[in-house]
């Protein structure tokens, strides 16, 4: 009854944790230093590019401890959004994206087959 629901919430899943790794990384590249971007990039995508691999693979742990490594970009983004009227048009997508991707992650989890 889960299997068809479970492989639509993965495929959002996997399909947001990817623009949003996108829009961070266009984001922090657009118009900084290589230094600066690289530092963000570090701060922001660089946790949800390591939980990527066990999301990929449906580890259920994974998808457990991956909405923790969502934090920084919503912490950033919606920083930006308030205090930063220059961007506060992709900041706001970002954080859509964000917590699009975490709520993908919870439909995930629910819909998942197999025990705790």
């Amino acid at each position: 009854m889960n299997g068809p629901r479970f492989a639509r919430a993965r495929r959002a899943t996997l399909l947001l944790w990817s623009v949003l790794l996108a829009a961070l990384t266009a984001w922090h590249l657009s118009g900084r230093s290589v230094l600066a971007a690289a530092t963000l990039l570090l701060a922001t995508a660089a946790p949800l590019a390591f939980a990527l691999p066990g999301l990929w693979r449906a580890q259920r742990r994974s998808y457990r401890w991956a909405p923790l490594t969502l934090a920084p970009a919503m912490a950033w983004s919606l920083t930006e959004l308030v205090a930063n009227p220059g961007v506060r048009r992709i900041a706001a997508i970002t954080a859509l994206l964000a917590f699009l991707a975490l709520a993908a992650v919870v439909a995930t989890l629910r819909t998942m087959p197999g025990g705790r």
